[in-house]
């Protein structure tokens, strides 16, 4: 059975100092992304729902249309209620369309109740087309924690990305912070960074191994001619290569090598790596741990 949520922090606090094992680091690990999964799950629902709803807006165009057919051919029309008129579309090299009316009303007021449905799927489409846009970064964000609990190795990189998460609005309803200090809270003082380390031919490479460290490595750490890399698209670690001597083309392939590895696509053979100097990579105002823009 899955662990409460109310309970996770003492959970937490008990787990964290037992002794490391692999079936403790394992329950740790699948109760923390159960409970991950979960906030996905709904997360995937809401964009279903919107997705509905922009299904429902492609009729606004054709609801313009038939207003605009209505009106423009008023002083021809009787005043009838009718359950259809039949109309040249001049927007169609006015070939006939046939438009569907209520019977309660007229010509006139039918062609009026068309434009109000118009401005109503016009605003919101421009509505629901933001909140498509924002929980596409929010599903975005929770699958790269999916992907950073699957390639956790040690109970610190668990504890790391459970603090990460317990500081985004997005888990708020799962994750309950107790109001007195506990040993989480202490442990998150003494919170040092530590990436994994390469060595190229004399080079110095840092991985980061969660989205806090990655913001780290490539926003604090980083000066600003080492070089970024990451892998296209695709959820991954941010790679740090260190610079104080010229670069070559075998160097930067293999930094490439290891942005594939320590990335989602570590199976596939062929995987797109994107590259910069860490001075053209910004954090947009708000964005969420580990997701940068660069040029």
């Amino acid at each position: 059975t899955s662990q409460e949520p109310s309970n996770l922090n003492e959970f937490i606090d008990d787990f964290y100092y037992e002794r490391e094992t692999s079936e403790t680091f394992t329950n740790y690990r699948n109760t923390l992304l159960r409970m991950i999964l979960d906030v996905l799950k709904k997360y995937n629902n809401r964009l279903t729902s919107i997705n509905s709803k922009l299904k429902e807006c492609d009729e606004m165009d054709k609801y313009k249309l038939y207003g605009e057919l209505i009106t423009a051919n008023l002083y021809r029309l009787e005043n009838t209620h009718s359950p259809s008129i039949e109309l040249e579309n001049y927007y169609d090299n006015n070939n006939l369309i046939t438009i569907p009316l209520d019977v309660k009303y007229s010509p006139n007021v039918n062609a009026k109740r068309y434009f109000k449905k118009y401005s109503k799927l016009k605003n919101a489409f421009q509505i629901v087309s933001a909140q498509k846009a924002e929980t596409e970064k929010e599903l975005d964000y929770i699958e790269s924690i999916v992907y950073e609990l699957e390639n956790s190795a040690t109970l610190e990189d668990i504890q790391d990305i459970f603090e990460e998460i317990s500081e985004n609005v997005i888990f708020k309803e799962k994750f309950k912070k107790k109001e007195k200090k506990n040993k989480i809270s202490k442990k998150k003082k003494q919170h040092s960074y530590n990436p994994i380390e390469y060595e190229i031919e004399g080079f110095k490479v840092y991985v980061g191994r969660n989205n806090k460290e990655n913001d780290w490595l490539t926003l604090s750490f980083a000066s600003k001619q080492d070089i970024w890399f990451h892998t296209k698209d695709i959820h991954g670690s941010h790679v740090i290569l260190k610079v104080d001597k010229p670069v070559n083309d075998d160097i930067l392939v293999k930094c490439a090598e290891i942005a594939a590895k320590h990335s989602k696509a570590k199976l596939s053979s062929n995987v797109p790596v994107d590259y910069c100097l860490v001075q053209f990579v910004k954090k947009p105002h708000g964005a969420k741990p580990g997701m940068v823009i660069f040029t």
